[in-house]
């Protein structure tokens, strides 16, 4: 039996100076694991594509739809086309107009549901606005938008100039864009915020458009996540998605999707960062290492994607039988990274 962990967030911070915020910690299980394994550093690689090659999904697909579709609620209604219209806080550096996205804004349930009210009564001939989550916002249309829009991954933190859509049509889509940046800026919302120290919501990023539908043949049997996409994807190809609270000796083969040290390492929250890690070492990396040395699965792959690698971590049951290898800490396999100029092997 085999099991695929996708660890966003495991590496910290690729590029961050000092020492790694793992060093010292008390990681025996994960330790052991890294001890005897083969490893190996690709380029990099986003969640969503790992999501998808292990779920078999070979071509283009709303991503929209896909994420709408794993929210928890009603299902999306039939009929239509989906963006992701993500509420985000767009501020100046000299210059340079960044983005960033609402995982820093706190957004509460009630600022999200004022603004969405708002945005339907005063954009009702685009479309349906929703809002399932604070953070996460749509707008369900009657036609699907013909331009290329980049994900709001790819933008985060960077010049927004470099990320603009790019296609057909892309001038309504911009001058929608412009209108609510200017309706949110002077929205009682956001002048409350103000207000009170926090960051506007001011503005708003397009994304996901695509087809409706796409075969997908997974090359696994189960999926344990919770991220909307995730789970929306896990509905396309026919599988009941299961949760990621703790390790369970897997049924058949598995992708497991824990991503709870992602966001405090994109946050550079070292405290909330190492608790989670600590619940990984409890929940998941001892009872799998009493898994494969009791020969229940026969190996584990750990995919640890970041900005500037993708590591791959490979474990088998039987590899277990050299004892020679020792405990790798997990700080120590992560300074063997290649530096940005050199060739990946």
């Amino acid at each position: 039996m085999q099991l695929e962990l996708i660890l966003p967030g495991l590496s910290w911070l690729a590029a961050a100076p000092g020492k790694h915020p793992a060093h010292a910690l008390p990681l025996p299980a994960l330790a052991t694991l890294l001890g005897f394994a083969s490893t190996r550093w690709a380029a990099p690689a986003g969640i969503d594509t790992l999501l998808a090659d292990a779920l078999g999904l070979t071509s283009n697909v709303s991503h929209a739809l896909l994420r709408r579709s794993g929210e928890e609620g009603p299902a999306p209604p039939a009929g239509g086309h989906w963006l992701c219209c993500d509420p985000v806080h767009l501020h100046f550096a000299r210059d340079t107009l960044l983005l960033a996205d609402a995982s820093g804004l706190a957004i509460t349930r009630q600022e999200a549901d004022t603004l969405i009210a708002g945005l339907n009564d005063t954009f009702a001939d685009i479309g349906r606005f929703e809002t399932p989550a604070p953070d996460r916002w749509y707008v369900h249309l009657p036609e699907r938008p013909e331009p290329r829009f980049h994900p709001l991954t790819d933008v985060n933190g960077r010049p927004v100039q470099l990320f603009l859509p790019e296609g057909d049509d892309i001038r309504r889509w911009a001058r929608l864009s412009n209108e609510i940046e200017v309706w949110l800026y002077s929205h009682p919302v956001n002048i409350a915020r103000e207000d009170a120290g926090q960051r506007k919501i001011n503005g708003i990023w397009l994304w996901g458009a695509g087809p409706e539908h796409a075969p997908c043949t997974p090359r696994v049997t189960h999926l344990q996540a919770s991220q909307p996409y995730a789970l929306g994807l896990a509905r396309l190809a026919g599988l009941r998605p299961g949760t990621t609270d703790a390790y369970t000796t897997p049924a058949g083969p598995t992708l497991a999707l824990l991503d709870t040290l992602q966001r405090p390492a994109l946050h550079h929250d070292r405290d909330t960062w190492i608790h989670e890690l600590g619940q990984l070492e409890a929940r998941w990396f001892a009872p799998l290492l009493a898994d494969l040395k009791a020969r229940r699965i026969d190996g584990v792959r750990i995919r640890v994607p970041d900005d500037r690698h993708l590591l791959e971590v490979d474990i088998t049951a039987t590899g277990l039988w050299k004892f020679w290898r020792k405990p790798q800490p997990l700080d120590a396999l992560l300074a063997t990274a290649p530096q940005p100029n050199s060739t990946t092997p």
